[in-house]
C-alpha cells in the first residue's frame, strides 16, 4: 500500500506550519548541536584521563570523577533532550496540521532549559554534584530544568487537542507518551534522591531513572521519528498498524519495571532485580516487533538507503536500538550481569543508547526537517556522508571496546583473590579504543555543526533538488527517483 500524494493545498498548509516552527525548532537544534560538540570533547578528555591517570593531577577540575559526569550530563540534557524537543515540536505540528502559535514563548522556555543545563554542568564541574548518574546536579536545580521542559512541551497539548486529522497516528501516540512520561520519571527520581534520602534508595532511584529515561523518553521519540520518516521516504504505509499499537502498549506497561537489575546482588529485595530483569527481557518483544514492522515497511525499497541521508541515519539508529535491547536483556540476567555490572560494559550500553540509537535517529530527523523549515538544502552531500561514517565507526568502536573490555574486566573481578588494580590494568588497551572512538565522533559532530550553522544563518544551498548521498545536486528530484523506484 502506497502513501497518497499530497495536493497543492496540503503543500501550502505544510509550508505555513514549517514557517511557524522555523525559529523555535532551529533554536533547539543549534543549541543541541553546540552541546553535543562540547559533550564529545569532554568524552574524549575523560577517556584520556582514564587511560593516563596522572594527567592533570594538579587540577581537581580535570579529574575523571568530574570530567565524565560533565560529559554525560551535557550529552543527555544539552544534546539529546533539546534535539528531542525540537523534533517533538515539528513532528506534532505536522501530524496534527497545527501551527506553533507562540514561537517566542517556546524560545524563552528553551533559554530557561539551557540556563539550567549550564548551571548543572558548572556545578558538577566544580564539585557540587550528588554522584548519581544524570542526577548529579544540586537538588535546587531540578525545578529549573523541570520548568523549562514543562513550558516547552506544554504547547504540544493544544496542538494535539486541536488536531484536524481523523486518524491518530502511531507517531503521535509515542510523542504524547514521551511528553507525559518524562516529567513523571524526572520528578519521582529527584524526590527520591533529595536531601535526607537514604543512599541505597538514591542509588536505586538513579538506576530506575536512567533506564526509564531511555525507555520512556528517548525510545518513544526515536520510534516516532522512524514511523514518520520511513513511510514518508519509501512512499509506503506502515506494514502493520495494529502491530505498532501493540508494541507501544507493551513498552508502556513494561518499561517502568526496569533499571534495578543494575544492582543485582545489592542491598535490594531479590524480587526487585528479578522483576526488573524479566521486564527488560519481555520488552524485547516490543522492540523486535517494532524493528520488524519498520523493516517490512521498507521491503523492496532498501536501495533508498544509498541516497537518502535521513533514511540512512534513521535505519541505523533503529537497528542499534535492537542491539541495545538485546544486550540490556542479557546484562539484566544473573548469569551475565553479576560479572558485568561494575565494568566498562555498562558504559558501553549507555553510549549505545544515548549516542547510538537515539542520536543517530535524531540526526536522521534533523536532516529531514531543517531543509523544510529553512527553505534551503544542505550544502554538501559529501559532508553528510562523512558525518554518517565517522559517527558509525565511532559508536561501533566505542561499543565493541567497552563491551569486550567490560567482559574481560568482569572476568578478572570474578577471581576472588585478584585485586581490582589487575582488572583495570588488563583493560587499558580497551580504554585506548574508547579515546579513539570519541575522537572519531568529535570530528563527525564538528562537520555536522558546521553544516547546521550554515543552514541556521541562511547559507544553505538554494539550487533545485535535494541534497542526496551519491547524487549531484539537482540531478534528481527525490531519493526515490535516484534509486529508480516508482
Amino acid at each position: 500500500m502506497t502513501v497518497p500524494q499530497p495536493t497543492q493545498e496540503d503543500l501550502n498548509e505544510r509550508a505555513a506550519i514549517d514557517r511557524s516552527a522555523r525559529y523555535p525548532v532551529m533554536f533547539f537544534f543549534t543549541s543541541a548541536a553546540a552541546w553535543l560538540l562540547f559533550a564529545t570533547v569532554m568524552g574524549f578528555m575523560s577517556s584520556l584521563k582514564l587511560r593516563l591517570p596522572g594527567l592533570w593531577d594538579e587540577c581537581a577540575y580535570m579529574s575523571y570523577g568530574r570530567l565524565f559526569p560533565v560529559h554525560f550530563n551535557a550529552l543527555v540534557y544539552g544534546w539529546a533532550m533539546q534535539a528531542g524537543i525540537g523534533v517533538m515540536l515539528w513532528l506534532m505540528a505536522r501530524l496534527t496540521r497545527s501551527r506553533i502559535a507562540h514561537p517566542v514563548a517556546v524560545i524563552v522556555a528553551g533559554h530557561l532549559w539551557n540556563a539550567g543545563v549550564a548551571l548543572a554542568v558548572v556545578s558538577i564541574w566544580f564539585g557540587a554534584g550528588r554522584a548519581i548518574p544524570l542526577l548529579d546536579f544540586p537538588g535546587w536545580l531540578w525545578p529549573v530544568l523541570g520548568s523549562g521542559y514543562a513550558l516547552t512541551v506544554v504547547w504540544l497539548i493544544p496542538m494535539c487537542l486541536g488536531r484536524r486529522n481523523a486518524l491518530f497516528y502511531i507517531s503521535e501516540l509515542y510523542l504524547i507518551g514521551a511528553a507525559v512520561w518524562f516529567p513523571w520519571t524526572f520528578l519521582t527520581a529527584n524526590l527520591l534522591v533529595g536531601e535526607g534520602a537514604a543512599p541505597v534508595a538514591g542509588a536505586g532511584a538513579g538506576a530506575w531513572y536512567l533506564s526509564n529515561l531511555v525507555y520512556f523518553w528517548m525510545a518513544p521519540i526515536a520510534l516516532a521519528v522512524a514511523y514518520y520518516i520511513i513511510p514518508k521516504i519509501s512512499g509506503r504505509a506502515i506494514y502493520s498498524y495494529p502491530l505498532a499499537q501493540v508494541s507501544f502498549w507493551l513498552l508502556a506497561f513494561l518499561a517502568g519495571w526496569t533499571g534495578i537489575s543494575r544492582f543485582m546482588g545489592g542491598p535490594f529485595p531479590a524480587w526487585m532485580a528479578a522483576a526488573s530483569g524479566a521486564a527488560s527481557i519481555f520488552i524485547l518483544l516490543a522492540v523486535v516487533a517494532t524493528v520488524a514492522n519498520l523493516l517490512l515497511t521498507l521491503k523492496g525499497a532498501t536501495k533508498l538507503w544509498e541516497y537518502s541521508p535521513s533514511l540512512r541515519f534513521t535505519v541505523i539508529g533503529i537497528l542499534m536500538l535492537a542491539v541495545w535491547s538485546v544486550l540490556t536483556a542479557l546484562g539484566s540476567t544473573y548469569v551475565f550481569g553479576r560479572n558485568l555490572q561494575f565494568t566498562h560494559f555498562v558504559a558501553g550500553l549507555d553510549a549505545l543508547a544515548f549516542y547510538g540509537f537515539f542520536s543517530m535517529t535524531m540526526f536522521g530527523a534533523i536532516y529531514f526537517i531543517v531543509p523544510r523549515i529553512t527553505g534551503s538544502e544542505w550544502p554538501s552531500g559529501d559532508r553528510i556522508r562523512t558525518h554518517f561514517w565517522f559517527s558509525t565507526y565511532g559508536i561501533i568502536t566505542m561499543v565493541v571496546v567497552t563491551l569486550v573490555g567490560g567482559i574481560a574486566q568482569g572476568g578478572d573481578l570474578a577471581v576472588w583473590d585478584r585485586t581490582f588494580s589487575v582488572s583495570f590494568t588488563n583493560s587499558v588497551a580497551y580504554i585506548v579504543g574508547r579515546c579513539l572512538a570519541w575522537a572519531l565522533i568529535t570530528w563527525s559532530n564538528l562537520v555536522f555543526l558546521q553544516q547546521l550553522a550554515l543552514m541556521f544563518i541562511g547559507k544553505g544551498r538554494k539550487s533545485a533538488g535535494p541534497t542526496l548521498i551519491h547524487a549531484e545536486p539537482g540531478e534528481v528530484q527525490s531519493a526515490r527517483a535516484a534509486a529508480g523506484i516508482q
